[in-house]
């Protein structure tokens, strides 16, 4: 969209801090605040402030992949939207994608957990338009959301809102994007739905589900990264979010998630790693000092004191005797 733009493509990626590379493997995930930096960016390069509404409105839902298949060969809008909500996660690792029903309206909610909503305008546009598109190849063409909510704020030319979501759009909403309908719509047929397929694909997506990393691995990976730049010292968390392919503002958000506090994870992973090292291990003391990220070995003495309450040769004993 960007080259048919006439604008260049390799300097909406380098704006996003993305290479093409990135793009090359379709199972690879993205950091979403690099996907809302690069839609920004591709707004700015092209010269279109509603770039996201328009790339929304040409995209086709069947891209996405095993997932489509399994919304859009469900037998009821219902039935379909709550796939959407379930194997959503297959797509997103940090994001909602929730089907909430009040009473007789439903609200179709899609949130990549970005706290700041300006920067993901042209992504939450974009996600909109195919939101709408969506039901409408869901329920039918006469179909019409009761309400299109942006978690933006409202820009002052609208008619291109107005013209690919309705009249009802709103601005200034809780989540990134949702799509407000009557509850009596989830129980429409899904037309020219593929009955045969589905079941096979929703094992597939059931798999795919099981393999998703869990927050408890995603913990692990941190302790990985933090464990491979080690011995270069305490690593900030700008090198470890570099080496995760994820903005600091994400990294630091997720650990909050997990009431994490990214010095305290370094210390217990210096920690961890220097236990093992005397554990089972023959290496002197300056050495795992080393392996631990500490330039002089008295260093390394009150930092192990700290973390255990024993001297290193104290523990070497102590997990010797153990064995």
């Amino acid at each position: 969209a960007v080259a048919a733009a006439g604008a260049s493509p390799e300097r909406v990626l380098a704006a996003a801090g993305l290479t093409i590379e990135d793009l090359t493997d379709l199972d690879r995930m993205i950091d979403a605040e690099r996907v809302a930096r690069f839609f920004e960016a591709a707004a700015r390069e092209t010269r279109d402030d509603c770039f996201g509404l328009h790339l929304g409105s040409t995209y086709e839902f069947t891209a996405i992949g095993a997932l489509s298949y399994a919304v859009l060969n469900a037998p009821t809008v219902g039935t379909a939207l709550a796939n959407f909500e379930r194997y959503g996660a297959t797509h997103t690792t940090n994001g909602r994608i929730a089907l909430v029903r009040t009473g007789n309206r439903a609200e179709l909610i899609y949130d990549l957990g970005i706290g700041d909503r300006e920067l993901c305008r042209q992504l939450a546009d974009g996600a909109a338009v195919v939101g709408v598109k969506l039901m409408r190849h869901l329920a039918g063409a006469d179909w019409r959301p009761e309400r299109v909510q942006l978690g933006h704020t409202r820009p002052f030319d609208t008619s291109e809102h107005v013209r690919l979501l309705g009249p009802s759009v709103t601005f200034g909403a809780t989540a990134m994007t949702s799509v407000v309908l009557d509850a009596a719509d989830l129980d429409r047929p899904v037309l020219h739905a593929d009955r045969g397929l589905l079941p096979i694909v929703e094992r597939h997506l059931q798999e795919l589900l099981a393999a998703t990393p869990s927050k408890a691995d995603w913990l692990t990976e941190i302790r990985n990264a933090i464990a491979e730049a080690v011995c270069d010292g305490a690593p900030t968390i700008q090198t470890i979010a570099k080496r995760m392919g994820a903005s600091v503002r994400t990294l630091q958000r997720r650990l909050g998630e997990h009431d994490v506090v990214f010095k305290d994870l370094v210390a217990a992973t210096r920690r961890d790693l220097a236990l093992g090292y005397l554990a089972h291990g023959t290496a002197e003391l300056t050495e795992i000092a080393f392996l631990v990220g500490y330039s002089e070995l008295s260093a390394f003495h009150r930092a192990f004191r700290k973390w255990t309450g024993e001297t290193p040769q104290e523990a070497r004993r102590r997990l010797a005797h153990s064995a």
